[in-house]
């Protein structure tokens, strides 16, 4: 090395070492109970930060509340991996109480994630971390489960929805694998979990896409329905029909109703279509005893849609007691006056 550039290099030296990694500033909020009992207390605690407003539920053992430094008033700790949030305040026995918060971060917390492939975190993220317990043990997990380096607000929405490696686990006993972060966090939301899955295998449901099984357990498609509908003689309805069947709530009494009225064997889609145009029992006894007895389903919902009631019919019968269904919705659709039929 050329002597001059070794001199500049010594210079550049002792600059570095007086560089150090400084800790990010506390963040303050404040806290209100939410709610008690006689072992714990949930504290509800609001801050705002450059990124805007952040609020959490926390709970807090009523042993690791202590009294202040004056008379009333309390403080306790909320200690996480990510860092601790320090209580001061005052709560009375009835449980009202409020006061201040101040998070302060663990240090070594972006060093044990960076180690986990969760490098360069901002203390925004650190603190939304702490606020939902995300711990280096439970990003260790995914990892182990198949789910390393996931986007920040992936791990942490995982965390708040228990997404968990052992929820990863149990869905693979069950067949699911391979399933993207955001599929696994709605599938916890809806509740759609491994039992469930594992019910309407058995019921002979088995490869059903992950979001046709949330989209079941949104709309309430329960094992106990699908065994009413196999009963029924839709044993071999697809996912999305029984989805639609709970939509438009075509259920075992409707069907049973339908049936005693002639219609043994009608689709699922022609149910569905009866449902959401109003077709009832009622209304097809009506229909039927007005002397139209081989009325099929298409007929009935085409009476629907042009408003076409039983009373009118009857008029137009009386007029003309031939008269087809087909000729009376056509009447009913150019508006005619009954008594010009």
């Amino acid at each position: 090395m050329k002597p001059r550039a070794f001199a500049a290099l010594f210079l550049l030296l002792p600059v570095f070492a007086f560089f150090e990694v400084q800790s990010p500033s506390p963040i303050r909020g404040t806290w209100t109970v939410e709610e008690g009992c006689s072992k714990a207390i949930e504290i509800q605690a609001d801050f705002r930060t450059a990124l805007g407003q952040h609020s959490h539920t926390l709970k807090v053992m009523r042993a690791d509340i202590k009294p202040g430094a004056t008379q009333g008033t309390v403080q306790f700790a909320v200690a996480r991996a990510a860092g601790t949030f320090n209580f001061t305040g005052t709560l009375a026995d009835d449980d009202q109480g409020s006061g201040q918060v101040q998070f302060t971060a663990n240090p070594q917390f972006p060093n044990d994630m960076a180690a986990l492939g969760y490098t360069h975190l901002s203390s925004d993220d650190v603190f939304r971390m702490a606020m939902v317990d995300v711990t280096p043990q439970f990003a260790r997990d995914l990892n182990e489960a198949g789910y390393p380096n996931l986007a920040t607000e992936e791990l942490i929405r995982m965390r708040i929805h228990d997404a968990d490696a052992e929820f990863i686990r149990a869905l693979a006993q069950v067949g699911v694998k391979g399933l993207q972060a955001e599929e696994l966090i709605r599938m916890r939301i809806h509740d759609a979990t491994p039992d469930f899955i594992q019910q309407m295998q058995a019921a002979g449901f088995n490869g059903v896409a992950p979001e046709e099984l949330i989209r079941m357990k949104i709309h309430d498609v329960t094992p106990e329905f699908v065994q009413q509908m196999k009963q029924l003689g839709y044993a071999q309805t697809d996912p999305e029909a029984l989805i639609r069947f709970k939509i438009h709530d075509v259920d075992a009494e409707f069907i049973s109703a339908v049936r005693k009225l002639g219609f043994t064997s009608i689709e699922a889609d022609e149910l569905v279509r009866m449902k959401i145009h109003d077709v009832t029992p009622d209304f097809i006894s009506k229909v039927k005893q007005l002397g139209y007895n081989d009325v099929d389903p298409d007929e009935l919902i085409r009476l629907r849609i042009h408003d076409v009631s039983p009373e009118y019919i009857a008029q137009a019968k009386s007029y003309q007691s031939d008269i087809t269904l087909d000729e009376i919705i056509n009447h009913k659709v150019r508006g005619d006056r009954i008594t010009h039929m």
